[in-house]
């Protein structure tokens, strides 16, 4: 039978896990992949080479465009260990290829990092929070006719027809509890949060300049996001019905906090396709 997998050559498989210091490239991993093995000539490596766009396809963020070439560079590849590459195989939908291109670019800066001496081997004792976003209700809210309904002349003066599905504008809605989490034993200090996507909240509460969230606590804050839509009320309501905008997909936010070391940690907020990623970041 044919192989139609374009795999990754030998000195990629080699160079690959050289770049992240041989550590899984999934931030909320970074287990180390290879060790000692029991007997001495050997070595254990639970890492892989894994496909950000797949090797064939039908295979997980199989990309068409891409050519025999582009799929066998190392561009095309991150390091991680066995349970991160079965993983993103698993939840493709999740783990995006703009993900993983983020991981694998965050994995190898830190390591030139570690290389300059510019960091220390990451902490285990520290803090992590993760964000929560729940809806709380919405509403569309009629902002007056629009100069796109029907026109009439009635005893000498033009106006509007707006007896049969006018066409209005609308404001719409969300309303949100954004919870943020300490899902870790240690407290975390000064929490701020920041939008740095294309899509920002219309309103969120702002934290005070000094604070901390105990370990395994959380703090509430409240959200909000409104848009404008000219049409009719049927599709000002299809726009509502989702509890998550759509425009939520250009939505990131940078929670940063400290430890009590007072050394800096950041955690990435997207939204993907609905889902909410949450993502360790080097400061």
């Amino acid at each position: 039978m044919a192989n139609n997998r374009d795999d990754f050559k030998k000195v990629t498989i080699e160079v690959l896990p050289k770049r992240v210091g041989y550590l899984c490239s999934n931030p909320n991993c970074r287990k180390l992949t290879v060790g000692a093995n029991q007997v001495s000539e050997k070595a254990t490596s639970i890492g892989i080479a894994a496909h950000i766009t797949a090797a064939s396809s039908g295979g997980p963020r199989y990309d068409e465009n891409l050519s025999t070439e582009q799929r066998t560079h190392i561009d095309n590849a991150i390091w991680l260990c066995s349970n991160c590459a079965t993983l993103i195989d698993k939840d493709e939908k999740k783990y995006t290829i703009e993900i993983l291109e983020n991981w694998k670019k965050t994995a190898e800066e830190e390591s030139v990092k570690k290389l300059n001496g510019e960091i220390q081997n990451k902490k285990v004792e520290a803090p992590f929070l993760e964000a929560d976003l729940i809806w709380k209700n919405g509403g569309r809210y009629n902002q007056g006719y629009s100069t796109k309904n029907p026109k009439e002349e009635i005893d000498g003066r033009v106006v509007y027809n707006v007896s049969n599905h006018p066409i209005i504008y609308w404001e719409i809605e969300w309303r949100f509890n954004f919870t943020i989490y300490n899902n870790s034993s240690f407290p975390a200090f000064n929490v701020s949060v920041e939008s740095i996507g294309k899509e920002h909240f219309t309103h969120i509460d702002k934290l005070s300049k000094v604070n901390n969230i105990p370990p395994f606590q959380n703090i509430d804050l409240t959200a909000k996001y409104s848009l404008y839509h000219e049409g009719i009320s049927t599709e000002a309501d299809e726009i509502m019905k989702h509890r998550i905008p759509e425009k939520f997909n250009n939505l990131v936010l940078r929670i940063k906090y400290f430890d009590e070391s007072r050394n800096e940690h950041i955690t990435l907020l997207r939204i993907v396709s609905g889902e909410l990623i949450n993502e360790k970041a080097i400061p």
